[in-house]
């Protein structure tokens, strides 16, 4: 991804913060860690981390790659965060639209127009509730040499194009991001397609994430590309065809 794909700094701040949900050290629902045994010949240790996404929303910050028509002009759009939606509860029952160009992710709220307005694009269909009801599961495992993601969605775009990512970030003060498709660099084995219900799985055998510290970490993404297509190594334009609903943050390993 290209260095304005921010999204994953919303990472760093449930790390640093507190967050929400699994990704928050401070919690006791963080993501647990769990030594296996399987046997492959001889008996091997094999450590399961159990996955569960989150969305920007749920991470107390703003929405990134889909917007809702201002209120002050209907050919713009805006970025929703958790506090509008507490402050208008209706608010999640408004269409959500891409932007009409590709737009820069700012979690942060760093530059200068971090929620918008934006010129409006195109309308997906659905609305900001639909989009956030999307949820994902599953796990992590690592033996040996070799790593597998057993992932499920629900609720996903109904026969949606989904690419799942693998980043490795630095955190702040100094946050710096490279991103891959999980598996083959081409970004031949990230992808798969929601079914007319929005049911989705990911299944992938490949080499193991470098592990989390408390200075990087790992994580694990999905976007939503709402064009159908998909980019190889590049995601493709963020906010006006490509859409990260979904991410996880691995967790460091406990010393």
């Amino acid at each position: 991804m290209e260095n304005n794909k921010t999204w994953v700094w919303v990472l760093v701040v449930i790390i640093i913060v507190g967050g929400v949900i699994y990704f928050t050290r401070n919690t006791s629902t963080q993501p647990t860690t769990t030594p296996t045994t399987q046997p492959t010949g001889t008996q091997q240790n094999a450590k399961v981390t159990n996955v569960e996404f989150a969305n920007h929303i749920q991470a107390k910050l703003p929405e990134q790659d889909v917007f809702v028509e201002s209120s002050k002009d209907d050919s713009k759009v805006v970025r929703v965060e958790s506090g509008d939606i507490e402050k208008n509860a209706d608010l999640v029952k408004k269409t959500v639209y891409a932007a009409a160009d590709a737009v820069a992710h700012d979690p942060f709220k760093l530059g200068q127009n971090p929620l918008g307005p934006l010129t409006k694009g195109k309308s997906f269909g659905f609305t900001l509730q639909d989009w956030l009801a999307a949820n994902g599961k599953g796990t992590y495992t690592v033996s040996d040499n070799t790593a597998k993601l057993d992932l499920s969605f629900q609720k996903l775009v109904a026969n949606g194009t989904y690419t799942v990512w693998c980043s490795r970030l630095t955190f702040p003060p100094n946050p710096k991001i490279v991103d891959r498709p999980c598996g083959a660099a081409d970004g031949s084995q990230n992808t798969f397609k929601a079914d007319a219900s929005g049911n989705g799985a990911f299944q992938l055998s490949f080499s193991p994430l470098e592990p989390s510290t408390k200075e990087t970490a790992s994580v694990i993404a999905l976007a939503y590309h709402s064009d159908g297509k998909t980019y190889g190594a590049d995601p493709g334009k963020f906010g006006l065809t490509t859409h990260v609903q979904l991410f996880f943050l691995l967790p460091a390993e406990q010393q």
